[in-house]
């Protein structure tokens, strides 16, 4: 028993609150609360608006409890894929695949993966989450600054202390590592597993789940989950103070890599408008343009619909220039991002490891006469190309995140 007493009772109460079955009352009656506030008047109203947003409430909990209970060992840690197709939050890059795992910043962990074909990737030691507040991102490396086996293997150690060969140092405040792994061509870039390990832990397996542990963890995913409804719907909605249907120059957020530019805005559309964007192609080693959600900031139907587009899959026109047309309906264009009838959401695009910074310009039009304000040579897409397409993005899909 341990000689503070002030500690045995706390870690009783802890522990009493969870057997008695209090600890998880608490959880059920904050997710209750939550859900009860997507009814009130800062959310959208709408019967399709409320069943996403109870929706989205789900995935939320998804992750908050698969990451706070089921990942939360600093001892044990292991990679946790978050912000696919189906649990998403924050505005994830739908070309992204996005690892993360819980470290100890007095710890030593080794980050290990065969990257071959592997086009870029980010690691990245951040203090938490921006929905908490926590905007800090304390140190990053990207694949052409580490060093590779002849095989394509890679091995990173993360300590407070160096160590030679590919080291990533932590701050004593640092929470976790992520990895964002880049699948620009999504049928051919490679997607590497990768593997961490404590190597200063001596103890050979992890203990049992303690109940005081587990009330904690609950409370803590509790918590994730009010904090981060409140903040992607405030997020979103500031967005609408900038103009309608314009876009910002791009800029580094706090919170974000700084190797990534972001720019955006937000699209506000009638049934037989569209909205035209042209850019100068960026001088980047990864580039794309996404659409998102209002209040919950998701990415929409990554599978069965093209709303998004990366750098590899646009196409380009002569003069250097791409053009991308966001409508509710197909306007038989190669580069249309699908709306899904959304009369309003998101825009954001991202330049990555990029040499230059342009700034897309934007044009409503009547719907009718897309294809009037575009250049001669802008590619077509029939309604047999498109189904095509669909078929092959919900096929690559499948094998992003399927196996």
């Amino acid at each position: 028993m341990s000689k503070n007493p002030a500690v045995d009772q706390g870690t009783e109460t802890l522990a009493s609150r969870l057997t008695s079955g209090a600890a998880w009352h608490a959880f059920c009656d904050r997710l209750r609360a939550v859900g009860d506030s997507l009814l009130g008047r800062d959310y959208p109203a709408s019967d399709i608006d409320r069943a996403e947003g109870f929706r989205h409430l789900t995935r939320l909990t998804v992750f908050a409890l698969q990451w706070h209970v089921e990942f939360a060992d600093r001892a044990f840690p292991a990679f946790y894929r978050f912000n696919d197709d189906v649990v998403k939050w924050g505005a994830p890059n739908n070309d992204n695949h996005y690892y993360r795992a819980a470290v100890d910043p007095a710890g030593t962990y080794r980050v290990s993966g065969n990257v071959s074909g592997v086009r870029q990737l980010i690691i990245s030691t951040p203090e938490g989450d921006m929905q908490l507040e926590k905007y800090r991102v304390f140190e990053e490396r990207n694949l052409s600054q580490l060093q590779l086996g002849a095989d394509g293997s890679l091995e990173v150690i993360l300590s407070p202390d160096p160590h030679p060969g590919n080291w990533i140092p932590l701050h004593p405040d640092v929470d976790h590592v992520l990895v964002r792994q880049y699948v620009s061509d999504w049928e051919r870039d490679a997607v590497a597993a990768m593997h961490i390990e404590r190597l200063d832990n001596a103890a050979a397996a992890p203990d049992r789940l303690r109940p005081e542990a587990l009330a904690q963890h609950l409370d803590t995913a509790a918590e994730w989950v009010e904090r981060s409804t409140q903040y992607w719907n405030t997020f979103t909605s500031n967005l609408r103070h900038m103009p309608a249907n314009r876009l910002s120059e791009p800029h580094t957020p706090a919170g974000g890599a700084r190797d990534i530019l972001y720019g955006g805005g937000w699209w506000q559309l009638g049934p037989d408008e569209a909205l035209i964007i042209e850019c100068q192609v960026p001088e980047a080693q990864y580039w794309s343009i996404q659409l998102y959600s209002f209040a919950w900031f998701e990415s929409l139907d990554v599978a069965h619909r093209q709303n998004s587009l990366s750098g590899h899959q646009i196409d380009t026109d002569g003069d250097g220039c791409f053009r991308v047309v966001i409508a509710h309906e197909d306007p038989g264009v190669r580069n249309w991002l699908d709306t899904e009838g959304r009369p309003d959401g998101v825009v954001s695009y991202r330049w990555v490891w990029s040499r230059t910074a342009p700034t897309p310009r934007t044009t409503v039009v009547p719907f009718a006469s897309v294809r009037a304000h575009l250049p001669a040579g802008v590619r077509v897409a029939t309604r047999d190309e498109r189904r095509i397409e669909r078929a092959r993005r919900a096929a690559a899909v499948a094998r992003r995140f399927r196996i």
